[in-house]
């Protein structure tokens, strides 16, 4: 073997060893990218999970009840502070011998519609061996046909 031959032969193994070494660290490199392409697809799933619950949120109505006093009357306030209507809204106390609500809240409940930042006001006659405290089932639909139904505790 001429001295051009060996030179030859020791360049191509000198080459073959760099492409076995570079082949090594590219299959480590491209491991560790699909790691990433993985991580990258689930925070995309994330905020577009994010997105859609924050576009719900925006035609969810939010039912708060309340009892207040002025004077010597008293009331239920059924107030919505969400974004969204409520459809068919109605109250019920539960496990009262001694229901405070007048007889014109058959006439108002169901509630038809109940838009955001609105509020019902319901008559109540309390007397001084009233409950301080009542259980209060309100019920009511969204605007996506799912019926909700949510207990509150409500103190004078």
């Amino acid at each position: 073997m001429t001295l051009y031959e060996l030179l030859t032969l020791l360049a191509s193994i000198i080459a073959i060893v760099i492409s076995a070494v570079s082949l090594v660290r590219t299959r480590k490199l491209a491991a560790e990218q699909l790691e990433l392409e993985r991580i990258t697809a689930e925070l995309s799933r994330l905020q577009i999970k994010s997105i859609e619950d924050e576009e719900n949120l925006k035609t969810k109505p939010q039912l708060n009840v309340a009892i207040t006093k002025l004077g010597s009357s008293s009331h239920f306030i059924i107030s919505n502070t969400g974004k969204g209507s409520a459809y068919k809204v109605n109250l019920e106390l539960i496990d009262c011998k001694d229901n405070p609500l007048t007889s014109e809240v058959n006439h108002i409940l169901p509630y038809a519609e109940m838009k955001p930042n609105s509020r019902i006001k319901l008559m109540a006659s309390m007397h001084l061996n009233s409950p301080r405290k009542y259980q209060v089932r309100l019920n009511w639909q969204e605007s996506s046909g799912e019926e909700v139904s949510e207990i509150y505790w409500v103190s004078r």
